[in-house]
């Protein structure tokens, strides 16, 4: 007579372990999610910005009060927004972008954004966009 026992599935530590895997994925992307949606309110006022400037000239000054209208209006923090590692404006490390050359002109952002983790852990994400719009007849 033989007795042949066959452990089939899994244990309850496996069971545990990718449970919390899981739920570390899950906390994780709650945590990158607004950053991710906060960049997008971001994008989408500087692509609107560039759409209404190629209509009409505008100064680095009008563009960067509208721009701080805009991102009021969707609620994005800018006094949290630290500069990104490159810098837009090198002298001033500000986080908008705006250069103007012959006929074409650079608008955009770049900041980075620390989120805080567990105990001293960030993640640190780098947000660079730039769109070049041509500049309008005259």
């Amino acid at each position: 007579m033989k007795l042949t026992n066959k452990q089939t599935g899994m244990s309850t530590i496996v069971l545990i372990a990718i449970i919390g895997l899981f739920g570390y994925a899950i906390f994780i992307g709650l945590k990158i999610t607004p950053v991710y949606m906060e960049y997008f309110s971001i994008k989408s006022a500087v692509d609107g910005l560039a759409d209404e400037m190629q209509a009409r000239q505008m100064s680095k000054t009008q563009y960067m009060d509208l721009m701080r209208r805009r991102l009021d209006i969707n609620y994005v923090n800018i006094d949290g927004l630290k500069p990104g590692r490159d810098g837009c404006d090198k002298s001033k490390k500000d986080v908008f972008h705006f250069k103007t050359a012959k006929k074409k002109t650079e608008v955009g952002v770049n900041y980075e954004k620390r989120i805080p983790m567990i105990a001293n852990i960030d993640f640190l994400i780098s947000f660079d966009y730039i769109r070049t719009i041509n500049s309008p007849q005259k």
